[in-house]
């Protein structure tokens, strides 16, 4: 088995600062109420002179405008849980142990192509959510725990991949490291007992004896000579996270900043459950309890946190908030199955399709849904009613389609003029479609457009409409003019010496 643990060093001040950095001084306090202690303190604050575990009125003085957040021990479990959510695109086997998670990446390395390359990409996701973390490699989960514990105290420490090697790696690594109770620290560092070699000298019955056998125990656990079971964390079944942000928040640029590293913890998420999202929403907090809801709805599923952040940032220019953002959180809770687009050097009609579909998200996003729509057809035999605007991603008729075609209305007449002649199916169209008819000039019946029309084919008889109270009863040419322009005209049964212009050929 091949381990990688990530240690998350000052974990509480990791979170305060994760939404963006501050050059407030800000410390974590923790202990009683009546005498609060200094648990940890930012940049801006240790160069004030504030030290880890001053009281905290103390160093108010040193900073006269410190900012001091109680430590949220349920804040911290809940970070350590969707890193570990997060963690699962790695591997499936992904556990929280203490400050800082440990996966099993023995099955993932052919992935990933190698120890090297998977950590390098842990770490570069684990910048990406906001999160400062050191990384140990070895063979045991409490072994890569001890490395990354050595990396956050700033000890220089390589991986170990062999098992046979890891007691030596081990060797000179100081006992303080490990997580044992304090009185037993306390203990070994009496008897002289300051690093792990010293430890490994020692007979396992005596330590047994004199520190207990679960001492003894773990200390075989972290040289791999006994068994040491891990339970994976389960993921929810669906998305959220949140983001108090370190300042308010008043431009929409500022809240990119944050909803990019929500959206990269959600793309973590989704890649490890093999799920993509179809609608997305993202609230903003303002003062007073108010919000703004942003819902993000997608053609298929998605979830490449880049795509997603351009159709929120197009989404988001079009906001007009009531007050400045105070927190950004993303919830996700339909998940549905996704399936990975393979990316080729020449793009097939596949790709195309799909490029195609995102700039349509795009346009939508940043014109408005109802500006950006294609033309379907809406089952109607009148021409100016027979198609409708069908928008991106819908999954529904769009208003004024049908299924069916109502048909001739029983007991019909004929046009009284010329006799009726069933026109083909395939009866031609024209490319343009005036948006209402216009009536033409008439010479002794004949109608007339930029010169006299010859009917050169027709009539087809449009008859439709008496159940939606807009009956027509038309008869439809195919006519040209001296020029060669071809034109599709009609007349109306009720007014036969009436003609109109409805479409004009290509």
């Amino acid at each position: 088995m091949l381990w990688v643990a990530l240690e998350l060093p000052s974990l509480p001040l990791q979170i305060a600062e994760r939404a963006g950095p501050t050059q407030q001084p800000l410390v974590i306090s923790e202990g009683t109420t009546q005498r609060p202690l200094v648990a940890c303190a930012n940049a801006a604050a240790r160069d004030a002179g504030i030290r880890v575990g001053q009281a905290v009125a103390a160093a108010k003085a040193l900073a006269g405008e410190l900012k001091v957040i109680e430590r949220d021990p349920a804040a911290e479990r809940e970070a350590l849980e969707r890193l570990a959510a997060w963690a699962g695109q790695f591997t499936p086997m992904s556990c929280i142990d203490g400050p800082g998670i440990v996966l099993d990446v023995e099955s993932s390395l052919k992935l990933f192509d190698g120890h090297a390359k998977l950590t390098a990409a842990i770490q570069r996701g684990v910048r990406d959510l906001g999160f400062h973390a050191t990384i140990g490699v070895a063979p045991t989960a409490l072994a890569a725990r001890l490395f990354a514990r050595a990396e956050a105290q700033g000890r220089a420490m390589r991986s170990c991949i062999a098992l046979a090697d890891l007691s030596e790696r081990l060797a000179e690594l100081p006992v303080f490291l490990l997580e044992w109770p304090a009185k037993t620290l306390a203990h070994l560092t009496d008897l002289g007992l300051l690093r792990l070699r010293d430890l490994f000298a020692l007979p396992a019955e005596g330590i047994a004896r004199r520190f207990g056998p679960e001492t003894a125990h773990a200390l075989d656990q972290l040289r791999g000579r006994l068994p040491d079971p891990r339970e994976p964390y389960v993921p929810p079944a669906r998305f959220r996270s949140r983001l108090e942000l370190p300042a308010d928040a008043e431009s929409v640029e500022a809240l990119l900043f944050p909803l990019r590293r929500l959206l990269a913890e959600m793309e973590g998420y989704m890649r490890g459950r093999g799920v993509g999202v179809q609608k997305l929403t993202v609230v903003l907090e303002h003062f007073r309890k108010e919000r703004t809801r942003m819902n993000l709805d997608f053609a298929s599923p998605e979830r490449e946190a880049d795509f997603i952040l351009a159709i929120a940032r197009e989404k988001l220019g079009r906001l007009t908030l009531p007050a400045a953002t105070v927190a950004v959180s993303l919830r996700a809770d339909a998940l549905l199955a996704f399936t990975p687009r393979a990316s080729t050097w020449l793009p097939g009609a596949e790709e195309q399709a799909l490029d195609a579909a995102r700039l349509l998200e795009r346009l939508a996003a940043r014109m408005g849904k109802e500006r950006v729509f294609g033309i379907a057809i809406a089952n109607d035999h009148r021409p100016e009613k027979d198609w409708a605007p069908a928008y991106a991603g819908a999954t529904t008729l769009p208003a004024g389609a049908t299924t069916r075609h109502p048909g001739r209305r029983p007991g019909e007449g004929r046009d009284p003029i010329s006799p009726r002649r069933d026109y083909p199916t395939s009866a031609p169209r024209p490319a343009w479609l005036l948006n209402r008819p216009h009536r033409l000039i008439t010479h002794e019946g004949l109608p007339s457009h930029q010169g006299e029309l010859t009917l050169a084919a027709g009539p087809e008889r449009i008859e439709a409409g008496w159940w939606d109270g807009e009956e027509v009863r038309r008869d439809y040419y195919v006519a040209s003019n001296l020029r060669g322009e071809t034109f599709w005209i009609f007349r109306e049964h009720r007014d036969p010496e009436s003609w109109f212009l409805h479409g004009v050929f290509a």
